[in-house]
């Protein structure tokens, strides 16, 4: 839904409802002499009736407005509407709202310049989308700089919600968030990219004229309309298949996955009439089944997708992401001889990612090869640097220690710290300290960091233990080259002036807070907690 609130305009008249038979109403704008409409202007929209169609004209962007049918209320109908949209150029939609309850509840299905559709659900002002954009087949945007014409029929019955757009079907729900109410008529303008409100399109920044729309309320009708176009013989399969790739992106996985079976089961009831053989799934469509199977935790099924493009299209860019997705699924499922022969069988086939090497990583610790775990979590580590992944740090560093590589292991540890620490990660920063203190108990890094999260935990008695002997052991360490001496982290001693500051050792703070302006001279915080306690002291 659009982001700028809607904007109710004006309801039509009844009186120009038409009574063609019993049940079903029509208004032919073509056929209406006079206006039947209380005409007005606004600041963001207008409406007219001009050359046999109702125009809704839209000026700002990012706008949506309707103009509803008062009075009638409906639960079942059928309805079909004919209109064009003119987007000037621009990104506009236009369509039905149905069963409006209130300004605050109701249906809304449009169709936009693009050629695609959309259908949202608005409950108490909370909106909620049904099925998002997904593209109409053979669509025709615009033809001679005419606007595209449009035939959008919605059959409402009970809960099911059937959807076609120029007599093809396009797509189906079962909801029951709003039950009943009105109808009108509805059209939303869109910024794109780089487009701002002010543009060059005249009065209007896009425009929608409504020809027609007929309401059929005999149930008789409604069910023949529901049994044919829930009937899987009168829809194409590719229909199917658009709407589960709209699922997929939404995350309804197991949506998706009906329409998908659905949309198979067509296509082979069709070639099955002309040949003995079914039809073949087409590598895109096996990719998006095994991705929806794997979302649903049908492991093996997801397997047994996978394998078929393997099989058929290893090289092609769906088998490339079939290489991942195949990991993926070996690692859910424990089967972590499997994954690493795989693996190993097919090297140079598989994108080496983030995802890779912590999947061989786990993969590898399960196996007890401790040393190539270490590996994997190193290159993961080293392909997500720029998120500073502390946890694949901490991964790494408990490998190299189970493979014996305790120095290494340190380096890790100390690499994740500093992370957890600059995250304000205490609680993951809290699990390494027992790691730091037996690994680390001669490094100065480590005992500055060990200082610095017991001061966070105010265990200043330990703070100062490890402050001190950083302090030390960092003077200690003897330089191979010139320049090679550790630089001295200007925040220990920032913290250690802090602690005797709150001891009432005012002298002692004062020292060691000079020392750390001098190593950060820009940094305001040292120098402006330097100087209030100096003046509390009287040495400023």
């Amino acid at each position: 839904m659009l982001a700028s609130s809607k904007r109710l305009i004006y309801a039509l008249s009844n009186k120009i409802w038409q009574k063609n038979q019993e049940g079903k109403l029509t208004i032919d704008f073509a056929r209406v002499k006079r206006s039947p409409f209380d005409i007005k202007s606004e600041s963001s929209y207008n409406a007219n009736l001009s050359n046999g169609a109702f125009e809704l004209g839209l000026k700002k962007l990012n706008c949506i407005a309707w103009a509803d049918i008062p009075g009638q209320e409906y639960q079942d109908h059928v309805i079909e509407a004919k209109f064009q949209l003119d987007s000037l150029g621009g990104y506009a939609a236009a369509g039905i709202i149905f069963r409006i309850m209130d300004d605050d509840s109701y249906y809304m299905a449009l169709v936009s310049s693009k050629g695609y559709f959309r259908l949202d659900v608005v409950k108490d002002s909370s909106p909620r989308t049904l099925i998002a954009w997904t593209e109409i087949s053979g669509f025709d945007a615009a033809e001679n700089n005419c606007p595209p014409k449009v035939k959008l029929k919605i059959i409402t019955y009970g809960t099911y919600l059937i959807f076609l757009v120029n007599d093809k079907w396009l797509g189906e729900v079962n909801d029951n968030t709003v039950t009943n109410g009105k109808l009108g008529f509805a059209i939303a303008s869109y910024s794109e990219e780089n487009e701002t409100e002010e543009t060059n399109r005249g009065e209007h920044v896009c425009k929608a004229m409504f020809n027609y729309i007929s309401v059929d309320t005999r149930i008789k009708s409604i069910e023949a309309e529901f049994k044919k176009w829930s009937d899987d013989s009168n829809i194409n399969a590719e229909g199917r298949l658009r709407l589960a790739e709209t699922f997929a992106v939404m995350g309804e996985s197991a949506k998706a996955l009906d329409q998908i079976n659905r949309a198979w089961k067509r296509r082979d009831e069709v070639i099955l009439t002309v040949s003995a053989t079914a039809a073949v799934r087409t590598k895109r469509e096996l990719l998006l089944a095994a991705r929806m199977t794997f979302r649903l935790e049908r492991y093996d099924e997801a397997e047994e997708y996978l394998d078929e493009i393997l099989d058929q299209w290893a090289n092609t860019p769906e088998g490339k992401l079939a290489y991942i997705e195949k990991m993926k699924v070996l690692n859910e499922l424990n089967r972590f001889e499997k994954l690493r022969d795989f693996v190993q069988k097919n090297p140079s086939s598989i994108d080496k990612d983030t995802n890779y090497y912590t999947m061989l990583a786990r993969c590898y610790w399960e196996l007890k090869d401790y040393e190539q775990s270490a590996e994997m979590w190193d290159k993961a580590f080293e392909t997500n640097n720029e998120n500073e992944n502390g946890i694949y740090a901490s991964n790494a560093a408990n490998a190299h220690e189970l493979a014996g590589n305790k120095k290494i292991a340190l380096q890790r540890y100390l690499a994740a710290g500093k992370i957890f620490l600059n995250q304000d990660n205490m609680p993951e920063l809290a699990a390494l300290i027992p790691k730091l203190s037996a690994l680390g108990s001669k490094d100065w890094e480590a005992r500055a960091l060990a200082g610095k999260w017991a001061y966070s935990i105010e265990d200043y008695n330990n703070a100062l233990k490890h402050f001190e002997a950083s302090h030390k052991l960092r003077c200690a360490v003897k330089p191979v080259a010139k320049g090679t001496k550790p630089k001295a982290d200007p925040a220990i001693y920032y913290l250690w002036g802090l602690i005797y500051y709150i001891r009432g050792n005012n002298k002692a703070a004062i020292r060691l807070l000079k020392r750390a302006v001098k190593l950060a001279p820009d940094f305001e915080l040292f120098r402006t907690k330097l100087e209030e306690i100096m003046q509390i002291d009287g040495a400023a």
